[in-house]
């Protein structure tokens, strides 16, 4: 559900108290993908929404749970432009990840973001550690899996090693993000593009 969805159910203080953790949310978006969140001051999101650093406290009761619903924001922006991608019905539906470098070129701050904070949180201990070790395995897996459904169904190549497989495109995935972050001269759509049509020659089954 979107958060526009969610405001509509809510009326009153309850609707105020949502958009102002919305715009922190927003704000922190920012602050965190500029500054990574250990230089990421409260004091600077608070002033560009108007709080202040206790104000944010009051709706989030730390900086590490504001750190978790900013991730959760990123990935839900994210996640709204996969709909549609089941590559156990199409393997050409994975064109439809271009999206997510669209939306990256269009607001590289969220790139940005995801780079800082798991670079951040490689290390045990780190407030977001658990989310980016818990989200890589389940976005493996799941990837792995629908390449697995693919290969039942016939759509996807019985020779295909679907683990080195989803390893290698996932590898991809994050560095060709870190490429563009470091030269944005290149093409992060490009990069996407040219790359998924190689993937899918690879596993898709010759023409009869």
């Amino acid at each position: 559900m979107s958060r526009g969805a969610e405001m509509t159910e809510l009326s009153g203080q309850a609707r105020r108290g949502a958009k102002s953790r919305e715009a922190i949310v927003d704000a922190a978006l920012g602050v965190f993908a500029v500054r990574g969140y250990r230089s990421g001051a409260l004091a600077e999101i608070a002033d560009k929404v108007g709080l202040t650093p206790a104000g944010i406290l009051y709706h989030f009761g730390s900086k590490e749970s504001l750190l978790v619903a900013v991730i959760a924001e990123r990935d839900r922006r994210a996640g709204d432009l996969l709909t549609g991608i089941r590559l156990h019905e199409d393997v050409t539906s994975v064109r439809g990840l271009v999206r997510i470098a669209e939306l990256c070129e269009d607001e590289p701050g969220l790139a940005a973001l995801h780079t800082v904070l798991q670079a951040e949180s490689f290390e045990p201990g780190t407030p977001a550690h658990t989310y980016f070790r818990e989200r890589a395995n389940l976005v493996r897996a799941t990837f792995e899996d629908d390449l697995r459904k693919g290969q039942r169904l016939g759509v996807v190549r019985a020779d295909v090693d679907c683990t080195a497989v989803t390893n290698e495109f996932l590898a991809f995935l994050e560095g060709a993000s870190v490429l563009w972050l470091l030269d944005p001269t290149v093409s992060l759509v490009d990069l996407y593009r040219n790359y998924i049509e190689t993937f899918i020659d690879k596993i898709r089954p010759p023409e009869p």
